[in-house]
């Protein structure tokens, strides 16, 4: 079983081997990453919680890590933007 890492925001959790490590909704599969590349392209937070099946709260809860981690996040979607990139030019 994956080792939950809990960080300062208590619904935000990190498990080790589960989606690179990334922080995640706890319980879910779900990053922070993902809610925040949602919401950044301008979808409502009722928006993002309907695409990714979350409760808006669980969105509010990942929004609020963001921007308490803003530089760690916005590194992660530059990381995914790139390999995106990489797999697109192939």
């Amino acid at each position: 079983m994956a080792e939950v890492v809990k960080t300062e925001h208590p619904h935000i959790v990190r498990l080790e081997g589960v989606c690179g490590g990334e922080p995640v909704i706890d319980g879910l599969r779900v990053t922070v990453r993902h809610v925040v590349t949602l919401h950044q392209r301008g979808e409502t937070i009722l928006d993002v919680a309907e695409v990714l099946g979350i409760t808006e709260a669980q969105v509010f809860h990942a929004l609020s890590y963001f921007f308490d981690h803003r530089d760690e996040i916005l590194a992660l979607i530059a990381r995914e933007e790139q390999a995106h990139a990489r797999f697109t030019r192939s």
